[in-house]
């Protein structure tokens, strides 16, 4: 799923539909979770945390195949995958470093 050389990474998550919104759960960040009340949000926020968690890796994970993930339960979970525009995050790191070297 990740091509070498790419600024845009794929990995799998899993939903999990909650009373309000939902969890994400990120398999291949270690003990990476989030949450959202809208699924996109949800969504955005897997993103973010994998950007945030890579921006600093000379070598990213190797994502898990999709078809690998086994839901632990039928309550409305889901398995799907997002990919991140690693290029956003390197530059949203850059402006941060500017924004402190000028404060």
């Amino acid at each position: 799923m990740v091509k070498e050389n790419a600024r845009k990474l794929t990995y799998p998550i899993i939903l999990h539909h909650e009373e309000i919104g939902y969890s994400v759960e990120i398999p291949d960040i270690d003990g990476a979770w989030t949450r959202g009340i809208t699924k996109e949000e949800a969504l955005n926020k897997a993103k973010n945390i994998i950007g945030t968690a890579l921006i600093d890796q000379s070598k990213c994970p190797k994502p898990t195949p999709l078809k690998d993930i086994i839901l632990s339960s039928n309550n409305g979970d889901a398995k799907t995958t997002v990919t991140v525009d690693m290029d956003y995050y390197q530059q949203l790191m850059s402006g941060k470093a500017t924004r402190r070297k000028n404060a």
